[in-house]
């Protein structure tokens, strides 16, 4: 039914006063929504979760290490739906939706990853989250994962999906008393009666009578699009498991493709757009969404695809490298392969399930799975940032912080968001995951081959990512990683790419319109430094719905903008296209972005042209986990001030864009646009919302000689006569390069004789540089010195004792044929012993005097 609300609102949180707002949008019941429709379980089909609470009981409080209940409650899984971040996301993304399509439901597609059990119960209708309650802000609790079952049941049991290498792969010997092979075909049947509550938005079968979705282009369920069982069965991936609750064996909990589930995240709405008037159970047609892969249509996230292209999506995985080499990394695999998300964010450990007597260690008690261990489950990614936050609200923390305990403790009334909720903050658990979230990070990448030619100014490095999907990967709003580099000169910093504002808290050089007045706006660069948009590796969406190149609304995302992310180990670029994660710059693919080699390696080979040449470089990488900028956004959008980028009229025939601070929908989520911005300001300087360092290098490069002032030899001027003509090796153009340590006085010896005329091919400027090649002689201007055994090729032209600049100044004189050496000197100055002095030889001897080769180096 339309509705039509008039209100009057005093807005305390803004200090203004807002007129009264018409607002025309029409409710429709998410059930009814064919834009957000997707396949797989959907509310209130019969499934209800346990709280976690039932499952710590057994799975908590007798090892730290092991036990899955501490390590959860540590993890942002657990505080999926108390991240603060999400709130003022879901926020925009709720007004964006209303001013795209006339409705809020694009947000229902946030909420069934964040709020599983709520969704599945029926709460998350109306979109606002305002139904929530309870164990709904536990987030991806245990009962969830462990009711989950795999859609793609049919191809994985036939060894089609993922191999049936059951012994080494899946670790089942079957040589137990609870073999593996009876469980796993218990749970096919299982799962055969879960598929037929599947139906399609039409109201016909997913599936057909082989088991298999009917149409063979829905390939993954990604993007939240879970399937759940009905049954209290608890699913794991052990078949030798014991415990009072009834439980089934499952391969899907050992599998990459579980992960899918909630992080390669599409949007469905712009995807069903076509069908937006269609009513369910109609009997014919047919979404977008239950036809495709959700990796095939408008990206959000897609870090299960980056895994999928790398080497360890392929079957049997790969060796890892870095932190995660198999020669100190262990996996339940041969020669410890990475071969499913489940290693590095679920490692194996040894230790006990649950606290029951009799239960084994694995993995060595085992007979049934002897390589697996028990599953970590503290499911760590990058984001300490928020983790530290929430855990600061506890009184008694360690990190206790008043403010932040007033800002996110404002009530449910005000914020929708109950801290208190479910099983509440372990302060300590959230400490010790942030704690690993780091350690995570200092694990993803390392600056390997540094190094620095004086004579080109180049640094060239490799930035190698250790991960198996793209660094960074994720949620990509306000999140970055990037590089650093400073170069110093007897100590003082004379050049800087990339440098970050600290009293401003973000990297200098950006575009973006700042308005705060609690924050000062980044001063801007000065002369020797530098804003290198390349260095910054992060997602920038885009939208022809805003009409902006780049955009923060990724609920009308339509493209994106800027993706440079670096690779993972084995990238095949040439099927990224069909996932929609290929490199893009300027809103162009660029799948030549990397070279073949660096896709095959994982890393972003580096080459950066220095101004001068220091005498220390140091190189850094950095991450943060938001960005000022994206929080002004969120702040600005919800408030409905400052810098606003959505357009009146609205497509959807709204009469005004901005309806947060109005709309009675938004009465528990109007306070976070200022709430957000008062934690971020407050919390700038928090390791995440800092930049985090990950990995760095340094160079110091080897001091210029300093340059002889006064000679040791006698020169003697050749010829005694004129010649006819101009030798042809006399170089015609200055070198491009000049070397530093160039003599800057005349010797003050005076030549033993004094010739009777001034020869014409003598020149009249003695050239300070080296020329860049070995000139080719068409006369014999150039002395041939045929080399004897008591020569000695050493570079030490002048028998001083020391190979300076001034010895490859007299090597190349000597090549002119403007200076006639002794024999000593000549044999000195032949720097390669070919039995000519040239311009290589001078150059040869000049690479030595820096330290940077030797007489062998010579061309």
């Amino acid at each position: 039914m339309k509705s039509t609300c008039i209100r009057l609102i005093f807005i305390t949180l803004m200090g203004s006063l807002f007129c009264a707002v018409s607002f025309t949008w029409t409710p429709m019941p998410v059930v009814d929504d064919p834009l957000v429709r997707m396949p797989g379980t959907q509310p209130e089909q019969g499934v209800t979760l346990e709280d976690p609470g039932r499952c710590l009981n057994c799975h908590s409080g007798y090892d730290p290490i092991a036990e899955p209940g501490s390590n959860w409650k540590g993890s942002m899984m657990a505080q999926s739906a108390r991240d603060f971040l999400f709130w003022a996301c879901l926020t925009v993304a709720a007004q964006d939706s209303i001013w795209a399509i006339g409705r809020p439901n694009a947000t229902d597609i946030c909420e069934r990853c964040h709020f599983p059990m709520g969704w599945l119960e029926g709460r998350s209708d109306p979109t606002n989250a305002s139904n929530m309650t309870r164990a709904d802000f536990d987030g991806v609790q245990c009962d969830f994962c462990h009711a989950s079952y795999d859609p793609f049941f049919e191809d994985t049991s036939q060894g089609i999906r993922e191999g049936s290498e059951w012994l080494t792969y899946w670790d089942e010997t079957n040589a137990s008393g609870t073999p593996s092979q009876p469980a796993a075909d218990n749970a096919y049947t299982e799962d055969q009666l879960q598929s037929l509550n599947v139906i399609h938005f039409n109201g016909t079968d997913f599936y057909g009578p082989d088991n298999r979705p009917l149409y063979p282009a829905y390939s993954e369920n990604a993007g939240g699009q879970y399937y759940v069982s009905t049954t209290a069965d608890k699913r794991a991936s052990f078949a030798d498991a014991d415990a009072r609750h009834q439980m089934i064996y499952s391969r899907y909990h050992k599998s990459r493709y579980f992960c899918s589930t909630c992080h390669d995240v599409s949007n469905p709405a712009l995807a069903n757009l076509d069908y937006e008037g269609t009513p369910p159970n109609d009997g014919t047609t047919l979404l977008h969404t239950e036809n495709h892969a959700a990796h095939s249509y408008y990206h959000v996230e897609r870090t299960f695809s980056e895994f999928m292209l790398s080497d360890f999506g392929l079957d049997g995985g790969a060796l890892g490298t870095g932190f995660f080499d198999p020669s100190t990394f262990d996996t339940s695999y041969a020669d410890n392969a990475i071969a499913k998300c489940q290693d590095c964010h679920m490692k194996d450990t040894v230790g006990q399930g649950c606290d029951k007597q009799g239960v084994p260690i694995r993995p060595t008690e085992s007979i049934e799975h002897p390589m697996s261990g028990v599953p970590t489950h503290d499911l760590t990614g990058g984001n300490a940032w928020v983790s530290y936050v929430l855990a600061s609200t506890v009184s008694g923390s360690a990190n206790y912080n008043a403010l932040n305990n007033q800002l996110l403790h404002q009530g449910s009334g005000i914020l929708t968001l109950d801290l208190s909720a479910g099983e509440g903050i372990d302060s300590s658990a959230l400490l010790n995951g942030v704690t690993r979230a780091q350690q995570q990070l200092l694990h993803a990448a390392s600056i390997q081959d540094a190094e620095f030619d004086p004579l080109t100014k180049i640094l060239s490095f490799r930035l190698v990512n250790h991960t198996a999907h793209k660094l960074i990967s994720g949620f990509p709003e306000g999140r970055r990683m990037f590089l650093n580099v400073k170069a110093y000169q007897n100590g003082e910093l004379t050049y800087e790419i990339n440098p970050y504002d600290t009293a401003a808290g973000t990297l200098k050089g950006l575009e973006y319109p700042y308005t705060s007045t609690d924050l000062p706006t980044p001063v801007p660069l000065t002369a020797n430094e530098e804003h290198r948009e390349e260095f910054i590796y992060e997602m920038h969406p885009t939208s022809t719905l805003t009409n902006e190149s780049k955009t923060f609304h990724f609920a009308l995302a339509t493209g994106r903008y800027k993706d440079n992310r670096i690779p993972p180990k084995g990238f095949r670029i040439g099927e990224a296209a069909t996932r929609l994660c290929e490199p893009v710059w300027e809103g162009t693919p660029v799948p030549d972005y990397f070279t073949a080699d660096e896709y095959a390696g994982g890393y972003d080979a580096i080459d950066i042209t220095l101004p001068e040449v220091p005498d220390d470089i140091q190189i850094q990488l950095y991450y943060q986990t938001t960005s000022r900028e994206y929080i002004a956004f969120l702040r600005d959008e919800i408030n409905g001030t400052g810098s606003l980028t959505l357009t009146d009229p609205p497509p959807s025939g709204e009469t005004t864009s901005y309806v947060i601070q109005t709309d009675p929908f938004f009465g528990q989520l109007k306070a976070w646009g200022t709430t957000v911005w008062q934690l971020w300001v407050h919390n700038k300087d928090v390791p995440g919302s800092s930049p985090f360092l990950m990995t760095e290098s340094s160079v110091s490069v080897p001091p210029t000689p300093t340059p002889e002032t006064t000679a040791t030899y006698t020169p003697t001027v050749l010829p005694t006569s004129t010649p006819t003509s101009t030798p042809t090796n006399t170089p015609t153009s200055t070198p491009t390069s000049t070397p530093t340590s160039t003599p800057t006085s005349t010797p003050t010896s005076t030549p033993t004789s004094t010739p009777t005329s001034t020869p014409t091919n003598t020149p009249t400027d003695i050239p300070t540089t080296l020329p860049s090649s070995t000139p080719t002689p068409a006369q014999t201007a150039t002395p041939t010195v045929t080399a004897t055994p008591a020569c000695i090729h050493d570079g030490d032209s002048n028998r001083d004792g020391d190979v300076t600049a001034e010895d490859a100044q007299i090597a190349f004189q000597i090549g002119l044929g403007v200076y006639v050496p002794t024999y000593e000197e000549e044999c000195a100055a032949d720097c390669n012993g070919d039995g000519s002095v040239t311009a290589g030889d001078a150059q040869g001897i000049f690479y030595t005097g820096l330290g940077l080769g030797s007489c062998a180096d010579a061309i």
